[in-house]
């Protein structure tokens, strides 16, 4: 056998020297890990259960968890997650304390629930600090008002294409996974300004499905296992992470090479705005950070507009009355015109209903920040490391500041309803709070006003016979437990609103 020559050596060495210091960091992991696991939750923490570890109960089914916790131990509850010291808190006072007065304490990095990943890379989702601050300037101004509005044409006219091609038949559809494939196809036109959705955005729909399911998993298990590590489920992981960033890299590498051109269209996309942003220096995004940008935005953009759509879909379904309210509105408002977003601002009931189906289902049912110093919740200390989880979803729910908690009604947010005030009170986060509120929020109002208003002119929504109501499973995100089943009949509108439905339905609908 031959010698091994001397640059082949030296990268052998480097790979055996690389791979000893990640083993050494996954011991000295691991017995922290322990450590935490046998040691008993620091003095002064908030009361909770001290006797057993959390993890299996928030997985098997959290939001009965988080209520039990709730009502058996108040506002602010410790425990152990997964070995690590948790705290829920789930008053409007304490969630205000985390989200704005203790801002610069409560960050990203070291949640129980998000740890850091090869996905989200170093992106305003997960970022903090300096990089979070820069990133958040410069982020800033693709998504201000009026480049928001920009992407409601394209909104429209991927929303008519469903209804066209997909649901003109009416019948049953299994709304949540068309959801799904309309949402990657806007987040792709409003990113990248694809006209359709590629082989690309297809391979992004199924890597972005198959993270999520990976960080599910990780997000309650007793041991963190590093993402190097290469276990059958960490590999099929960085499988998707890598398509994902084939994609988007290449996507980057092709707008910088148009914009270096002087007779490259000017595109109004979301990576073009980002591609121009400048900070005070001058200085822009490196493709790294782009790509961070990108692929947050992918996800989060993608995933929780999805849910929220599929929500609002069983709102409608379980109340007739209100969807017909809606719709009545949205014929005065629009006529026979397509929906753009002058529009959106008139549809004073369509925006209520919206805000009442993220206080019932807000895809963020629950937000980790962790300590980075030690500090004070009220009366109770906690130490640098503990991850503090606030639950939109409880303070929704909470008949202490919202009348009549559980019932569906959109008018509380109409004129002379109560849910202004509580809004006001920090009783109400579906899009988080304080600077690190959502960029995205108007964005996903928009899209999800547009997309609404579409399917209402066009479809009565109702349950099948003989099939219950979807339930939430919450996981990362306050998902459907399983398919969202839906009966659309099409509307026999009358001449003056709307040709009428008939034999011709397929070339009626959606075709503008």
């Amino acid at each position: 056998m031959g010698a091994i020559s001397t640059p082949n050596l030296q990268l052998l060495t480097a790979l055996a020297s690389h791979c000893l210091l990640r083993s050494q960091h996954a011991v000295h992991s691991s017995r922290q890990q322990l450590q935490q696991l046998t040691q008993p939750l620091p003095a002064g923490f908030p009361p909770g259960p001290r006797e057993y570890d959390l993890a299996w109960d928030l997985a098997r089914d959290p939001l009965h968890c988080l209520e039990s916790l709730r009502a058996s131990y108040g506002d602010l509850v410790g425990f152990k997650l997964a070995s690590r010291p948790i705290v829920l808190a789930s008053s409007p006072s304490y969630a205000r304390e985390v989200f704005i007065t203790q801002s610069s304490t409560f960050v990203k990095a070291g949640t129980a629930f998000f740890p850091g990943s090869s996905l989200a890379g170093n992106g305003l989702l997960v970022s903090d600090g300096d990089t979070w601050k820069r990133q958040r300037r410069l982020s800033n101004p693709a998504f201000r008002k009026a480049a928001i509005n920009s992407y409601a044409q394209a909104m429209v006219k991927v929303s008519n294409k469903m209804v066209k091609q997909k649901w003109w038949r009416g019948g049953v559809r299994d709304v949540y996974m068309d959801f799904n494939e309309l949402t990657i196809e806007i987040v792709a036109s409003a990113l990248f300004g694809a006209s359709e959705v590629s082989e690309d955005m297809v391979e992004v729909g199924a890597a972005i499905s198959s993270a999520f399911q990976f960080f599910t998993r990780s997000a309650t298990s007793m041991f963190i296992v590093p993402e190097w590590f290469p276990t059958i489920d960490n590999l099929q992981y960085k499988a998707a992470v890598t398509r994902l960033d084939n994609v988007v890299y290449r996507l980057i590498a092709e707008r910088r090479s148009q914009l270096a051109s002087s007779s490259a269209p000017a595109h109004q996309d979301l990576l073009t705005r980002l591609l121009r942003a400048r900070d005070e220096d001058d200085s822009g995004m490196d493709d790294q950070t782009l790509r961070d940008e990108l692929m947050t935005l992918l996800v989060a953009g993608q995933e929780t507009s999805a849910i929220l759509l599929s929500w609002s879909m069983v709102m409608l379904a379980l109340h007739p009355h209100i969807q017909e309210h809606l719709f009545k509105e949205v014929v005065e408002v629009l006529g026979s015109q397509e929906p753009t977003h002058s529009h959106v601002s008139q549809l004073s009931y369509m925006e209520a209903f919206i805000w009442e189906t993220l206080r019932l289902m807000p895809p963020a049912y629950i937000v980790g920040r962790c300590a980075c110093h030690s500090t004070h919740l009220g009366e109770w200390h906690l130490p640098v490391g503990t991850t503090v989880l606030v639950s939109p979803y409880l303070l929704h729910r909470d008949p202490t500041f919202w009348p009549r908690a559980l019932e569906f009604d959109p008018s509380r947010w109409q004129p002379g309803g109560d849910a202004k005030e509580h809004m006001e009170n920090d009783s109400y986060w579906p899009f988080g709070g304080g600077p690190r509120n959502c960029i995205g929020m108007g964005f996903a109002m928009l899209e999800v006003s547009l997309v609404l208003v579409t399917i209402v002119k066009h479809f009565k929504i109702s349950l099948p016979e003989g099939v219950p109501a979807p339930t939430p499973r919450a996981m990362i995100t306050l998902r459907p437990e399983s398919q969202v089943n839906l009966q659309l009949t099409p509307r026999q509108q009358s001449r003056g609103q709307q040709h009428q439905v008939n034999g011709r339905l397929k070339e009626q609908i959606g075709c503008t």
